[in-house]
Parts: structure tokens; C-alpha cells; sequence
């Protein structure tokens, strides 16, 4: 459950996936209010359906693996870790909604 205070000032929210090697791929994103809401029920239903279709839009480019580590070892964070989805998941995801929108 994400306080008032969380939801107020932000949360970070790190997304990890492993890549084509396997080697963990990390994405870092404050998120505030119903953003950071939304995607805490992602987290908290398992949605990863949803995580695929909408990650791209919310979580940009990859962070350094020391820029998380050291958010996650100083702040509260929401890491999200689904073991059934790739990087490739998401990039096949994200050419989806392009091929809709052309």
C-alpha cells in the first residue's frame, strides 16, 4: 500500500527484466499520484499483460544498474521483477501499439 505522503511527493518504481542473455536490465521512474497508484496495482495483481502494453510509455530508457542500487539502498522503492517477461516483451509490445497507430 503506497501512503498519502508517497503518493503526494512520488515514489520510485523500478522496473527489472532480463535481456536476451539474461543479464538484468533495470528501468527507474518516480511516479506520483494516480500514475503511481495504477501502476502499483500492476504490481500488486501481477498484470504483467498490462506491464507489457503500457512500460514503454511510462519507464523511457534504461538506468545504470549503480543508479539503482543506490536508489533502491536509500529510498523506499516498488520493484517490479516479473520472471515470465523479457526485454523482447516489451519491445514486441511497443511494435504493437505503433502498427495501431499507423
Amino acid at each position: 500500500m503506497l501512503s498519502n505522503d508517497e503518493l503526494a511527493q512520488g515514489i520510485h518504481f523500478v522496473l527489472k527484466l532480463p535481456d536476451g542473455a539474461g543479464a538484468s536490465v533495470y528501468w527507474l521512474q518516480k511516479l506520483r499520484g494516480d500514475a503511481a497508484r495504477h501502476w502499483f496495482e500492476i504490481y500488486r495483481r501481477s498484470d504483467w499483460e498490462a506491464l507489457a502494453a503500457e512500460a514503454v510509455g511510462v519507464f523511457g530508457a534504461p538506468s545504470s544498474t549503480e543508479v539503482v542500487e543506490r536508489t533502491v539502498r536509500s529510498l523506499r522503492c516498488v520493484v517490479i521483477q516479473p520472471h515470465s517477461l523479457t526485454v523482447g516483451d516489451l519491445a514486441a509490445s511497443a511494435g504493437k501499439v505503433e502498427e495501431g497507430l499507423s
